[in-house]
């Protein structure tokens, strides 16, 4: 919680200045009554005082702590759907995907989670896809169309190197042309996954900052175990570090999968993620009106409990 007139909460001090200055009254207050030599009479007369007489000061410190707070003016942060917002799903399709270690076989669950993903996110928002190996091809342009999108994924095959850079700048173009060439892109987003280190093709690095230019970050997931050997026997371990700087250079963020669920998980939260905006809300009349309610009912309770002569 954050406020925007910060200032404004210096009037809480009312509330203890003010009970400091109660307790200072009754121990500076000369002691009441009056010379009679039969105290115990006017004792017994005299009514008890009611348990109940301090609730109007208490609702009424309250009340008052309320509205200076509100006078803070605060504001909390929540997440609002985006309205719109394009993303590229960045797919290898590298010899190595071919690996088992991930069940079925990596690139099997990379296409199911993205099936998953596409679901996730708003149908307005539009998807498309990239596959890279030793190249980065556009499968399917940004489009709100989910079959075209899932008949894409199940069209991609695991052969060749991996040209993660590529796969960046790639994406970035087949964003630009959806927004009409535009250098600085308006919500959109890079979600590449990936099971090694770059091979061929632009350096990271350069794609990186070329993304991070054009405003868009990229989420990068690291898919496969230390375990992973391809048919031919050749060991095929994940290389998380190289996917984990591209993701930090562009303010996106990484993720690591070593099975098909955490795969799905990662790109569910993917999907709420990025459908969702963070802003911040003003709710500067919730404390305003309950303290307002408070001072209502101090006042009704001062009539209720006060002492009266009857």
């Amino acid at each position: 919680m954050t406020f925007i007139t910060p200032l404004g909460l210096l009037a809480l001090l009312v509330v203890p200045l003010t009970i400091g200055a109660w307790f200072l009254f009754r121990r500076l207050r000369p002691p009441n009554g009056v010379p009679h030599p039969d105290l115990t009479h006017i004792e017994a007369a005299a009514p008890a005082p009611s348990k109940l007489r301090f609730l109007p000061g208490i609702l009424a410190l309250l009340g008052i702590a309320l509205l200076a707070f509100a006078l803070g003016r605060p504001e909390i942060e929540r997440d609002q759907p985006r309205e719109q917002a394009s993303i590229m799903l960045a797919i290898d399709v590298s010899g190595s995907m071919a690996a088992d270690d991930v069940a079925p076989f990596r690139l099997r669950a990379a296409q199911d989670a993205a099936k998953r993903f596409a679901e996730t996110v708003p149908r307005q928002y539009q998807v498309g896809l990239v596959s890279f190996s030793g190249v980065a091809t556009v499968v399917l342009p940004p489009t709100t169309n989910r079959d075209e999108l899932n008949r894409a994924l199940d069209s991609l095959i695991a052969d060749g190197a991996t040209a993660i850079g590529d796969a960046v700048d790639t994406s970035l173009a087949a964003l630009r042309e959806s927004q009409g060439g535009a250098e600085e892109l308006i919500a959109a987003r890079i979600l590449l996954l990936s099971d090694g280190a770059s091979t061929t093709g632009l350096p990271v690095d350069i794609a990186a900052r070329d993304a991070r230019a054009s405003g868009v970050p990229v989420f990068t997931v690291a898919l496969g175990t230390t375990e992973g050997v391809l048919p031919d026997g050749r060991r095929v371990p994940p290389a998380p570090e190289a996917l984990s700087r591209l993701a930090e250079i562009t303010d996106g963020q990484s993720f690591e999968s070593r099975d098909a669920s955490s795969v799905s998980q990662v790109y569910e939260r993917l999907g709420s993620f990025i459908g969702t905006i963070r802003v911040k809300e003003e709710i500067t009349a919730w404390p305003a009106i309950a303290g307002a309610l408070l001072l209502i009912l101090a006042g009704v309770g001062a009539w209720r409990f006060a002492p009266r002569l009857s």
